[in-house]
């Protein structure tokens, strides 16, 4: 009986031990958040301060820039904004996409910039620039537009012709004593010898 009687003392022992323990817990969890709603109460305080800080200088900056509002704009901008949160969340969400693409795109950009000064570079070298620059200030000189004027037109007109152009080598000669052949013949002659320099 007397063992019975310990037993029922010790486990009566361990559940008040439990509860205790258990209290402990759910005072320290109230401490907390006293803690936390104190703090809250503090920062809602000081947010109150600033914000109405904010609002007096707001207004009075308005004030003195002499703008006028009406409540009722105010009222329906206010309403404006939070109606299209959505919209400022996805314009948000497409500027960081916009960034990270800049930002990922930048490094290519920039070899590719260092790339293109090295082929240009390599072409000033070999002197292909200088020939570009030569071209260019003889392409535009109004003699040479004339020439490629007389050149194309010439071949718009001049088609291959089976019949004319089925000579015997003796017409050929015979049109070589033609004063423009033998002009045209002449010039690229001497045109070949210029460009073979």
């Amino acid at each position: 009986m007397l063992t019975m009687t310990a037993m029922n003392e010790e486990s009566m022992q361990k559940q008040i031990n439990e509860i205790n323990q258990k209290l402990d817990t759910l005072l320290e969890y109230v401490n907390q958040q006293r803690i936390k709603s104190e703090t809250m109460d503090d920062l809602i305080s000081d947010g109150t301060i600033v914000v109405k800080d904010v609002f007096k200088s707001s207004v009075e900056e308005l004030d003195r820039s002499g703008v006028e509002m009406n409540m009722d704009e105010v009222k329906v901008l206010l309403v404006k904004l939070v109606k299209n949160v959505p919209t400022f969340v996805s314009l948000i969400d497409i500027m960081e996409s916009v960034l990270d693409f800049i930002n990922d795109a930048t490094p290519i950009a920039r070899e590719m910039m260092v790339d293109s000064i090295k082929k240009l570079h390599e072409l000033e070298e070999n002197g292909t620039i200088d020939s570009l620059k030569k071209i260019g200030s003889n392409l535009s000189q109004p003699a040479i537009f004339k020439k490629l004027e007389k050149i194309t037109g010439a071949l718009l007109t001049v088609e291959p012709d089976d019949v004319k152009d089925d000579k015997s080598l003796w017409k050929i000669f015979k049109d070589l004593r033609s004063p423009e052949v033998r002009k045209s013949l002449s010039y690229m002659m001497r045109l070949i010898k210029e460009i073979n320099k």
